[in-house]
């Protein structure tokens, strides 16, 4: 399935931009958000920044998308991670499994930068992960990435 530019995999409902050149050289991002709005601003933006942004509809298909399309190598650099819906305990727990797995099944563990509008996930978290408080400024959010990704940027 085709949204605007953007092609979705029949594997998981992730969506990807097509390939080009160009695209194949930025640096990938993956997007796991659960609102579809603001899935397209993260996506456009970071297509816009010269990233190349492959989305997932929530954190449970970017775990599947990572066992199934990172064997090729094609790892992301970050994983923007929307943890609005969990209490702090249950955004902690997800974290530490999501490393684990993800350590299991490709071994390289992107940088995670954690999007929530959850107050208390943002307190507890925000002093050992990167995280955001939503809303946020599209500008504070590229930074975030170019200070976690510097050999991307």
């Amino acid at each position: 399935m085709t949204t605007g530019n953007r092609k979705t995999d029949q594997a998981g409902g992730c969506t990807t931009p097509p390939q080009t050149e160009a695209v194949l050289v930025a640096p990938h991002i993956l997007i796991a958000e659960n609102q579809p709005a603001i899935q397209n601003l993260l996506y456009w933006m970071l297509q816009l920044a010269g990233y190349h942004p492959t989305v997932c509809a929530d954190r449970q298909t970017a775990l599947t998308w990572a066992d199934k399309n990172t064997t090729g190598g094609d790892v992301p650099v970050a994983l923007l991670l929307d943890l609005s819906l969990l209490g702090a305990n249950e955004a902690e727990d997800f974290l530490r499994h999501l490393r684990a797995n993800w350590q299991d099944a490709v071994g390289v563990l992107p940088q995670i930068i954690v999007l929530t509008t959850n107050p208390q996930v943002h307190t507890v978290l925000g002093p050992r992960e990167h995280a955001l408080q939503k809303p946020f400024h599209a500008r504070d959010l590229l930074a975030l990435i170019r200070q976690v990704t510097p050999a991307a940027s």
